[in-house]
């Protein structure tokens, strides 16, 4: 007999960005820009920096070193897990797990830089390797999760990835509940990396513009509960996803856009859904020449017509590994609220803009199925389809 093939919601999401708390997060007014000026040899270069840490300073986590105004760059490991326990209880005291199901309860971590920035290489080792499950098995001990806890580290999809995986282990009925977390904390390794290769832009993140000159790095941490059941707050199921490897360039997917084509078109058959009922797309969007090149090719090849489209990352920066989970999150929390963030571009830009934007919050309000694009450095490229709960019928 075939085995029943369980449903996936997200009955719970927080993130902490440039942005500030999600749960402030209430009014289009609120989803204003924030960017800090940070050092990169012998010049400046913007960041979109976590603000709101305040909070947290009765820890003792956070030093003097690093400190912007009131930007906090290099974190220590404390301050880094403080910041994961914050987001983490944020979900649970929206859809609270007794002891029994916090054991049952497995944990997905999505990063690019993990806790790069606190680590201090052993010099005393002739061999020396970083564990890149740190941050994970901290909040497993924290929290009392399942023993079995999975990171995933594959560049910008990372935490799109372990949604995915995460999603495919309650539809088999591995488990019934998952917490996928997505986290980037500043370093000045990455921030460097990216600035060596000329992918900043000295202004502005304007995703498919004509003027589009490049992107800007942010961090941010974002955390998603999904469950088998859902709750009267719920606002998505996660019906299906797919993830895959370009193999055309050691840092880029193909420009034309098939491999991209490819992979949304597995998510849509894993999720059962044809092409023609997506109404949104939430785009990845970096703003970097020919990422947004490929993923625009992508989008014009598959639909005749592109539904309307939405891209975060002006507002809080390329946050990298952790940008599946926080966008879905910012996400849930626009659709939640009716808002839709005022994008200063897209007014300027309308029409030289390459895809369709949304323009009105009812174009967001009323979509029904979503497509999440996300396409990492080194061609790893994912996409999950994602289902309004309320428009069931």
């Amino acid at each position: 007999m075939r085995k029943m093939i369980e449903k996936v919601f997200v009955v719970a999401t927080a993130s902490i960005t440039s942005l500030g708390e999600q749960q402030r997060l209430i009014s289009a007014e609120m989803f204003a820009e924030k960017k800090v000026e940070v050092p990169v040899e012998d010049h400046l270069v913007p960041y979109y920096a976590l603000k709101e840490i305040g909070a947290l300073k009765k820890t003792g986590a956070i030093k003097n070193a690093g400190v912007i105004e009131d930007v906090q760059l290099n974190k220590s490991f404390a301050l880094m897990t403080d910041l994961l326990v914050q987001q983490v209880e944020q979900l649970l005291s929206k859809f609270s797990l007794n002891q029994q199901q916090l054991k049952n309860t497995m944990l997905f971590l999505g990063s690019t830089s993990l806790d790069i920035g606190c680590i201090s290489p052993d010099d005393d080792k002739n061999i020396w390797l970083s564990q890149t499950d740190k941050l994970s098995q901290y909040l497993v001990d924290f929290f009392g999760f399942h023993s079995i806890h999975f990171t995933f580290n594959t560049a910008c999809t990372a935490s799109a990835n372990a949604l995915i995986y995460a999603t495919n282990f309650i539809k088999q009925q591995k488990i019934e509940q998952a917490i996928v977390v997505g986290c980037e904390f500043f370093n000045q390794l990455s921030l460097n990396g990216f600035d060596s290769l000329d992918l900043i832009s000295a202004t502005a993140v304007k995703p498919f513009a004509s003027s589009r000159d490049g992107l800007i790095l942010g961090e941010g941490v974002g955390a998603v509960l999904l469950s088998k059941y859902a709750d009267e707050q719920t606002q998505f199921e996660i019906l299906g996803g797919y993830s895959s490897c370009d193999d055309h360039s050691l840092t880029i997917t193909e420009e034309q856009g098939a491999h991209i084509i490819a992979v949304i078109n597995k998510a849509l058959e894993n999720a059962s859904i044809s092409k023609s009922d997506v109404d949104l797309i939430k785009v990845h969007g970096t703003a970097s020449i020919k990422s947004d090149l490929a993923e625009a090719n992508a989008l014009q090849q598959l639909f005749q017509d592109i539904p309307k489209v939405i891209a975060l990352k002006s507002l809080l920066g390329h946050t990298l590994g952790a940008c599946g989970v926080i966008e879905l999150a910012l996400m849930e929390q626009c659709v939640k609220y009716e808002i839709l963030p005022n994008f200063p571009y897209q007014d300027l830009e309308q029409k030289k803009l390459e895809l369709p934007f949304v323009c009105s919050v009812d174009s967001l309000s009323s979509s029904k199925i979503m497509l999440f694009n996300h396409f990492g450095f080194g061609g790893n490229n994912a996409a999950l389809i994602i289902k309004r709960v309320s428009c069931d019928s």
